[in-house]
């Protein structure tokens, strides 16, 4: 008896789910824009993000000459960034800013898009061609938007995080060359990395790797001077003690090295 009831319990709670779930859309064709954009923004602030970006994607295509069409195509980006559909999301932060160029809403859409490129950017190792994109788009808003302030400091500080992975992704491959014996390909990168990316952590430590690779490829006087000036330039460093060691025996090395020749 108790089975049965509870089966029949279950029953009827999936029944009312299923007429809620499925409970009718508002019929957009029948509704003047004014009302379907109400009723979007109304299922935007509830978090009903998918629902509202059907929508809204349906209002931007039919009321494109809409008094608030700009404001429409800014909240479908953020529903899909809500959703975490971060690259449909920039789409229709870049369509606000190409199609409605004169929009006050333009300059919180081109932060978004860098926001939505930043989010896609994957760890150092893999490839980092959001990474660029997100460089790229977030200077543009600063280039165009100086007066943005909170947001170019945001913005700001994401281009400096975004740049310190390129420089550790540069880096790794400058240790990977280094450990494979191919020292020139080894300090092309490791160069690569001082000049670029000199405001991150990782010029620091590939200018300590650049005299290794000297080091290591028995060009003793190079790796002698690369190591004072590593030292010149981070007396402070972590890594400073390692440094004056090294010189002490490289030059050791390059003695035996001259002996033996």
């Amino acid at each position: 008896m108790n089975s049965r009831f509870l089966y029949t319990a279950l029953i009827s709670i999936f029944a009312i789910a299923m007429i809620i779930g499925c409970a009718p859309k508002p019929v957009f064709d029948e509704m003047q824009p004014d009302a379907i954009y109400r009723y979007l923004v109304e299922q935007f602030e509830k978090e009903k993000y998918f629902s509202a970006s059907e929508g809204l994607a349906y209002f931007t295509l039919h009321y494109s000459g809409h008094a608030v069409v700009d404001s429409a195509q800014y909240m479908l980006g953020q529903c899909h960034f809500h959703m975490d559909e971060y690259l449909l999301a920039a789409d229709a932060f870049e369509e606000l800013s190409r199609r409605f160029p004169s929009s006050p809403l333009v300059p919180e859409a081109m932060f978004m898009i860098g926001q939505c490129f930043w989010e896609v950017s994957p760890k150092f190792s893999l490839d980092q061609a959001y990474t660029l994109r997100a460089i790229d788009a977030l200077q543009a808003f600063i280039d165009y938007f100086p007066n943005h302030t909170l947001r170019v400091a945001e913005a700001q500080v994401k281009i400096g995080a975004c740049r310190e992975k390129l420089a550790h992704k540069q880096y790794s491959n400058g240790l990977i060359y280094q450990k494979m014996k191919d020292f020139s390909a080894s300090i092309i990168y490791f160069q690569g990395v001082v000049d670029q990316y000199y405001d991150t952590p990782w010029a620091a430590k590939s200018g300590f790797m650049i005299a290794e690779s000297y080091r290591k490829n028995t060009r003793f006087d190079d790796a002698i001077e690369g190591y004072r000036l590593f030292l010149q330039k981070y007396p402070n460093h972590e890594w400073s003690t390692r440094a004056k060691v090294a010189i002490d025996d490289t030059i050791a090395q390059r003695s035996v090295s001259e002996k033996s020749g």
